[in-house]
């Protein structure tokens, strides 16, 4: 399934979920983002107080979530923002591990509801439980096909169907400047039935006025079952495709960096632009899929034009 398919199915779903109607857009024509060690702006102060006083985040139930924790736009975005949306340009590989790149539309979601539903383009997290600074929940992900009418080099391999995976996220924040999130997922329904651990670390650069930067470190591991379906090539796909025959194991899957901006432009909307890049390791980059098509280094770049909505909670 195509990511902007993926993205949308998971940004309608919490959508119905919320039910929510919209109230009075505030103007963000005011600089919303202070400087790092700056001074609190009252709006940032009466929204924390909110969270403290509201009685479904009650600190003497004895747990509370975490804020602003989940991904590159809980920093850079309005803190009141409930739901961005947006989408731009993305010159990327057409698959994972290819040499051949494609520009292509690249949608971008994210939601926050009530600090315990958090959706972006890699899943929703639902903080369920937190204590001192720490945070976990359940966590769910919709992952793309790879179809072999994407490149000549994937002919004879199969398709392999959209997969849905469940599992967990761990997360916490460091002196509102460092956010580190843990998550392990395994496919459940669909093209492949495996484990993936994945790892960020995302840290604030720069905060002043209306613009924001964020530098994020990412690492992947894999069970075997997940890169067999991937990697893996048996002796039949061997035969229609030419390639060698390949038995992939688990093991780190790619380690990456991105770096990424938010520039308010106007009311409610905002330019993102970004580059990431992936290091492919030995037990994934040999397979032949790879090694004889493809490219251990990955490269993305790309914006995001972004339009902000922000929901009273009744």
């Amino acid at each position: 399934m195509p990511q902007f398919l993926r993205a949308s199915a998971a940004a309608f779903f919490f959508a119905a979920l919320a039910g929510v109607p919209a109230y009075a857009q505030q103007e963000i024509d005011e600089p919303r983002l202070d400087p790092i060690f700056g001074e609190r702006t009252p709006e940032r102060e009466r929204e924390r107080q909110r969270i403290r006083n509201d009685d479904e985040f009650d600190n003497e139930k004895g747990w509370r979530p975490l804020r602003d924790f989940i991904g590159v736009f809980t920093f850079l975005t309005p803190e009141t923002t409930d739901l961005s949306v947006g989408v731009g340009p993305a010159y990327r590989p057409d698959y994972f591990g290819s040499n051949d790149y494609e520009l292509r539309a690249d949608p971008e979601v994210y939601v926050k509801f009530r600090n315990f539903v958090f959706l972006d383009n890699d899943g929703a997290d639902l903080a369920l439980f937190g204590f001192s600074g720490f945070s976990f929940g359940p966590s769910i992900r919709l992952v793309g096909d790879r179809d072999e009418s994407e490149n000549p080099a994937l002919v004879g391999l199969g398709d392999i169907d959209p997969t849905f995976e469940i599992g967990g996220f761990a997360a916490t924040k460091f002196i509102d400047r460092i956010l580190v999130r843990a998550k392990i997922r395994k496919g459940v329904v669909g093209g492949h039935d495996g484990l993936i651990v994945d790892a960020t670390g995302t840290m604030l650069l720069f905060r002043a006025g209306r613009v924001s930067t964020a530098l994020s470190a990412q690492a992947a591991w894999i069970g075997d079952r997940y890169a067999d379906t991937y990697f893996t090539v048996t002796q039949v796909q061997a035969a229609a495709s030419g390639l060698d025959e390949y038995d992939a194991d688990r093991g780190l899957r790619d380690v990456g960096g991105s770096f990424t901006a938010y520039v308010n432009i106007g009311r409610r909307w905002s330019l993102n632009p970004y580059v990431s890049y992936r290091y492919i390791f030995d037990g994934v980059a040999d397979t032949p899929i790879i090694r004889e098509f493809g490219e251990r280094n990955q490269y993305t770049v790309g914006f995001h034009l972004m339009r902000q909505f922000e929901f009273k909670w009744k």
